[in-house]
């Protein structure tokens, strides 16, 4: 299905309808194949970013400065206002503008949004949400208090098998808490790992179901998936 392109006016409409990610990619769209999920550990400071080319693939926020991901994805409207206010430098934001993906936002709460983002709402509220995940884009996705949580419910709900995680470590790497600069507001190194406890939950869920949830960081602090290297899929 053709892609929407991107609109390169940012931010100026209010009012208006986001379309869903369902209208181009319903629940079972990757059924049966690989995705690699982009995070934003350290552990993928000088990664070959090549090596990706050519595979499915969920970007989550600065993932496309790097590669043109299949899906731009997020759940934090945050950073949206931090491109258009040129935190990250001019070139950054064109970039993201001009990226052919998929750019997905998981709404947890009312927000306006350029009308080019695709969006997935969150099961029920914000705080239910935290602790759902789900098997259908129709009634929403699960968080789990951060974008790794609910893009890797996006890819289950798209039928992906396996799932490939890069960048989750779920800790902070000598002072350091992503591969790129960070954000205005990082998660603090506590913040991080209380992202582990939501993993937790649903491993065995993936587990049974005989989704492969592979991480491809061996010294991540996520220990309920699956660890092999990089190199032995890529």
């Amino acid at each position: 299905m053709k892609q929407r392109r991107s609109n390169p006016t940012l931010y100026k409409s209010l009012h208006y309808t986001n379309p869903s990610i369902r209208e181009v990619l319903p629940d079972g769209a990757w059924k049966e194949k690989s995705c690699f999920i982009i995070g934003g550990g350290p552990s993928l400071e000088g990664f070959d970013w090549k090596k990706l080319i050519g595979k499915r693939t969920i970007g989550i926020n600065r993932a496309f400065e790097k590669i043109e991901p299949t899906v731009i994805f997020s759940m934090d409207t945050r950073f949206l206002r931090w491109l258009e206010k040129g935190y990250y430098g001019r070139e950054v934001n064109e970039k993201f503008l001009n990226a052919r993906s998929y750019k997905v936002w998981n709404i947890t709460y009312v927000a306006s949004l350029p009308n080019f983002i695709y969006i997935v709402k969150v099961w029920k509220d914000y705080n239910t949400g935290a602790l759902a995940f789900t098997d259908t884009l129709k009634d929403g996705i699960g968080h789990g208090d951060n974008s790794g949580y609910a893009a890797l419910n996006l890819a289950f709900c798209l039928g992906a098998n396996p799932i490939f995680l890069l960048g989750f470590d779920c800790k902070h790497e000598n002072g350091k808490t992503h591969w790129h600069e960070g954000h205005p507001h990082p998660q603090s190194a506590s913040k991080v790992k209380g992202f582990i406890q939501h993993f937790e939950r649903v491993a065995p869920v993936l587990k049974a179901k005989r989704i492969r949830v592979v991480n491809l960081n061996p010294e991540s602090a996520l220990e309920c998936f699956e660890k092999r290297n990089p190199e032995d899929f890529l």
